[in-house]
């Protein structure tokens, strides 16, 4: 398998590097598609396309967003509503001495209060806000969701490739076992070269049970994700061409990225604050209820229509601590801000180089290391079958070619591990 990370990168870089700089708009967008039908999933292998329609098709957190919008749109809606108008009634000069209600004064009003300077207008903007937020809120939930999609595919593909080895391991150290039983039966071999021939092969069947749990549970937690009871499945990836010099244009893509996602957190929150600060202001200045009515006097027959007008007199600024609050809030939220940028820029420039080591590691083991110990190890297999070494030298050629392939699966499964950690703080999507 040839260095199939660099195609990771390179195809995100393909599209954005020839289309300037990716817009904050254009990032967090998550990979699921639920219009394809899947068949047959019990006994499928699985692409990772494939995963993400099941998830987009039955994962019941995807479902859920678009309750969390439809909540905040209601709340827009309500933010709109004038206030209700008051109905209030009165009975004045009714005694127990009085004959019925024939001294009675009767009053019906009708009052609305009407608001001006912009309040109805502000509580609708701190509401759209509100539903800004929501929405990048629910787009990072989904693109999170994703995000996990694809880790635990790459655990079970990792978990896979783990397990695959460790069968090829103990088929090869029990075909050592026979090859030293057959020895020492004509007596070219010790019987100590048996033992740790014996002890090896019960070594690479305890790998072999500890990565077949692995798998298991690997597979268990990828299917969670669309509520699936059926767990038998496997995962594949298309093999990719080499591209070693993706990395260096990807690098160059992120660090001049200025807005990772809790910058655009912070600065929906800005926006709220400024909303509310404003829904503040013009709340502190008053409001008119005007007021009509009808009053019935019994005692002389008459009738009189009533009007009224109410007015509240601003002395005092009512919200002016909230103001002062308000103004303090987002004061703190652009110095926050400003240390969330640096430590973002710092966070992704670490990470890419801790992808470059893992790359040059990769590389060196595909290059060097792998074909060097399974050429060592051919030459020494050989060696020790016409008794030119002992058995220890021979195991330990085979144990240093079985660890590096580990290793190579391991790394492999860092750098995705790595690539997703780019796409969790920056919302460029780096696909397959």
């Amino acid at each position: 398998m040839k260095c199939k990370l660099y195609i990771l990168m390179l195809l995100s870089v393909c599209i954005m590097v020839f289309t300037s700089a990716v817009s904050a708009e254009d990032r967090w967008q998550s990979g699921f598609d639920a219009s394809g039908e899947i068949s047959g999933v019990n006994d499928s292998v699985l692409t990772l396309n494939e995963v993400l329609s099941l998830v987009a098709a039955q994962n019941p957190s995807l479902q859920a967003l678009g309750f969390m919008r439809e909540a905040a749109q209601g709340n827009l809606k309500q933010a709109g509503v004038w206030k209700n108008p008051e109905f209030s009634t009165e009975f004045e000069e009714v005694g127990w001495d009085a004959p019925g209600l024939s001294e009675s004064e009767i009053t019906i009003s009708l009052s609305q209060e009407f608001e001006f300077f912009g309040q109805r207008k502000a509580r609708q903007e701190v509401a759209k806000s509100d539903i800004k937020s929501v929405d990048f809120e629910t787009k990072l939930l989904a693109f999170d969701l994703y995000l996990e999609v694809k880790s635990r595919f790459n655990k079970l593909l990792h978990s896979q490739k783990r397990g695959d080895l460790a069968d090829i391991s103990v088929v090869l150290a029990e075909n050592i076992v026979k090859s030293i039983e057959y020895r020492s039966k004509q007596g070219v071999a010790l019987q100590s070269e048996l033992l740790l021939a014996q002890l090896e092969y019960q070594r690479a069947k305890i790998t072999s049970d500890v990565a077949k749990q692995e798998l298991h549970s690997a597979q268990l937690k990828l299917v969670s994700l669309w509520n699936s009871d059926f767990s038998n499945i496997t995962v594949q990836t298309k093999e990719e061409p080499d591209f070693q010099s993706a990395m260096k244009n990807l690098s160059t893509l992120l660090l001049s990225i200025d807005s990772t996602r809790y910058v655009q957190q912070l600065n929906f929150e800005q926006d709220k604050i400024r909303a509310e600060r404003l829904l503040s202001t013009v709340e502190a200045k008053p409001g008119i209820t005007l007021s009509g009515g009808y009053k019935r006097i019994e005692v002389d027959n008459s009738n009189s229509f009533l009007f009224g007008l109410s007015l509240p007199l601003p002395f005092l600024d009512k919200n002016q601590g909230r103001t002062a609050s308000l103004d303090a809030s987002l004061r703190s939220l652009e110095f926050e801000q400003e240390r969330i940028r640096i430590e973002s820029k710092a966070h992704i420039s670490a990470t890419i180089s801790q992808i470059n080591q893992l790359i040059n590691q990769h590389v060196t083991l595909d290059t060097l290391l792998l074909p060097t110990a399974e050429l060592a190890f051919k030459t020494l297999h050989e060696a020790y079958n016409v008794g030119r070494i002992p058995y220890t030298i021979y195991l330990e050629a085979e144990r240093s070619l079985i660890d590096l392939r580990f290793e190579h699966n391991d790394i492999l499964f860092a750098i995705h591990e790595q690539l997703i950690a780019i796409e969790q703080i920056s919302g460029i999507r780096i696909d397959e």
